[in-house]
């Protein structure tokens, strides 16, 4: 059944395409773009693969070393009328409805637009950096990497726009994306980008960002997460509201970031709460967080989880060795790839790439985990990224220190 959905998709975009083409305009530039002669259908079709490499240095955990296909997508994206539309699959999701990134419609207003379906709530610097400009193979534990575990697209209504020299998003949404179950979880999240300085050689940004979910009927755990070791390593538990206990959990962030010619900066500091007010026997303590409680466990009930405080910051920050400027998107309110100039090895522009991650709970003792990432990112060209990092692991809980070498090849048009 999923052969056939993703083969009608298929099918449905190539009959689409084709039987516009004849009488309409067609365009090669960038992406291939096809726009009605009376200029009220348009559809442009993209894409990004992401192939990766894992290596593992192990310690106490024995991950895996392998290969994996990060990201395969497709974007179909345009307007109809005075509606613009988003429609993108990733087909590494597992299946159709899993696969769904960005889907949704959306209608100017206020120097923005209005978004209805399933997207990015607006948080988190990081998270609004694209996949394909993130300086690392991962964003860092303040995103849906760590902090808002799993959460990363989900299906409401919001706006974001421009207006002076400040990015705004707000989202109200429901507590699942397509390939979650039917749930009656809520969140909302609002954020307000500033950028005072944004010139072609420098750039400051200072940012701020809030948001708040209420598991309810269906929902699933709201979890945060460090994946000390990288993607397909390793990963700490770090905080737990189970979804069927009907709890919340909130966030409150700073961003702080600027680039100055080929020097770029970027730190954010995340204070999280999680609801707690349940018990998990010892044995279930274990199996969640990797290691026995480090307090005392009534014999009877369990070990009490209480309310939870995550602290979570990073500082990364990259040189580009061979003299271009990381552009700044005023759009998402955050950094884009440096696009090369044609003096580097073969036309190429290298850049060195660092971070320091961390996360801790601070009402469980020891429950932190950290990681160190030194990088190096090639781009071929516009297109073409090759990106090589690795990654020091620090788990304080467990005491796991498995590190991690990756490396990708990338394209997206």
């Amino acid at each position: 059944m999923d052969r056939l959905n993703k083969s009608l998709m298929a099918a449905t975009l190539t009959s689409l395409l084709s039987g516009t083409a004849v009488a309409d305009e067609a365009t090669t530039k960038g992406n291939l773009q096809i726009t009605s002669d009376d200029g009220n259908f348009s559809a442009s079709l993209g894409g990004r693969i992401h192939f990766d490499t894992y290596l593992f240095d192990t310690d106490i955990e024995d991950p895996v070393s392998t290969t994996d296909f990060r990201r395969a997508r497709i974007t179909l994206k345009g307007n109809i009328y005075d509606w613009s539309y988003v429609l993108e699959q990733d087909f590494t999701g597992g299946d159709t409805l899993s696969g769904y990134r960005d889907v949704f419609l959306a209608h100017k207003f206020l120097n923005g637009e209005i978004r209805i379906g399933q997207f990015k709530p607006f948080r988190s610097m990081a998270e609004m950096t694209s996949s394909n400009e993130i300086t690392m193979l991962e964003r860092p534990f303040s995103s849906a990497t760590g902090l808002y575990d799993g959460n990363q697209f989900q299906q409401g209504i919001g706006w974001t726009g421009v207006l002076d020299c400040f990015t705004l998003g707000m989202m109200a949404f429901n507590l699942r994306d397509a390939g979650t179950a039917r749930n009656e979880g809520l969140g909302a999240a609002g954020r307000v980008a500033w950028h005072p300085i944004n010139t072609d050689n420098e750039t400051l940004h200072l940012g701020t960002s809030i948001s708040y979910e209420n598991a309810n009927q269906n929902s699933p755990d709201l979890i945060a997460e460090a994946d000390y070791a990288g993607r397909r390593g390793p990963s700490q538990v770090m905080a737990l509201t189970p979804g069927d206990l009907g709890g919340d959990a909130s966030t409150a962030a700073l961003e702080l970031a600027g680039s100055y010619g080929p020097l770029y900066l970027q730190a954010e500091y995340v204070i999280g709460s999680f609801e707690g007010n349940y018990y998990l026997f010892e044995d279930e303590f274990e199996d969640e967080f990797g290691a026995p409680a480090p307090f005392p466990c009534d014999p009877e009930f369990g070990c009490y989880i209480g309310d939870q405080t995550i602290h979570t910051w990073y500082v990364q920050g990259s040189w580009m060795l061979t003299g271009e400027h990381k552009a700044y998107s005023t759009k998402r309110g955050a950094f884009s790839s440096a696009k090369p100039s044609g003096d580097g090895l073969w036309g190429s522009a290298w850049e060195l790439t660092f971070r320091y991650d961390t996360m801790e709970n601070r009402d469980i003792r020891h429950l932190e985990a950290s990681s160190t990432t030194i990088g190096l990112n090639i781009y071929a060209n516009r297109n073409v990224r090759f990106m090589f990092n690795y990654i020091m692991g620090d788990d304080d809980f467990t005491g796991d220190n498995t590190d991690q070498f990756g490396i990708r090849a990338q394209i997206g048009w």
